[in-house]
């Protein structure tokens, strides 16, 4: 570990946080739009699938208006970037910082591992017209479980990635 990227007091280097910027903005901004919109799912489309449960009222998974358009590109990019960061610059951090960022990159494969299986095994019930209004209601509950874990994987995951940021504190004058 370099003494001049990681100051004595613990914080980052001003160095340090200029030549991680771009990454880190990026990869705030791309899980700020995955939680954002997992955060809407639950709080928006699944509460009104549990109250009013229609079978076969989802669009289709590559329809106009599908969410996967809107998750498809953010989250996997959002995952590599966070792996970038940790491998380019593991070395020039403490390793409190390194096991933050392993642990933010554990909760976005757990999230992403949820998704799928969310998105696999539960969604296709939304979007088959025979099925019991009771049985989409029951797998809205399970996607409201799921998608909740995911929200604060992905929570969790942007404070573990920025936390770290704070720019070393500048000496105070006395008096």
């Amino acid at each position: 570990m370099r003494t001049t990227e990681i100051q004595r007091a613990g914080g980052p280097s001003t160095s340090l946080l200029r030549r991680t910027r771009v990454l880190s903005v990026s990869l705030t901004a791309l899980l700020c739009m995955w939680f954002f919109g997992n955060l809407y799912e639950a709080l928006v489309w699944n509460p009104q699938l549990i109250a009013d449960p229609r079978p076969g009222s989802l669009v289709g998974e590559f329809a106009v208006g599908s969410p996967v358009y809107y998750y498809l590109p953010w989250t996997p990019v959002s995952v590599v970037l966070a792996v970038v960061l940790r491998v380019r610059f593991g070395g020039s951090v403490s390793s409190r910082v390194r096991r933050s960022w392993s642990a933010a990159i554990g909760c976005l494969v757990l999230a992403v591992i949820l998704k799928v299986g969310l998105i696999t095994q539960v969604n296709p019930t939304f979007r088959d017209a025979t099925v019991s209004a009771e049985l989409v209601r029951e797998r809205a509950v399970w996607w409201a479980f799921g998608n909740g874990l995911v929200v604060v994987a992905v929570a969790v995951a942007i404070v573990l990635l920025t936390g770290w940021r704070r720019p070393p504190e500048a000496p105070t004058r006395s008096g």
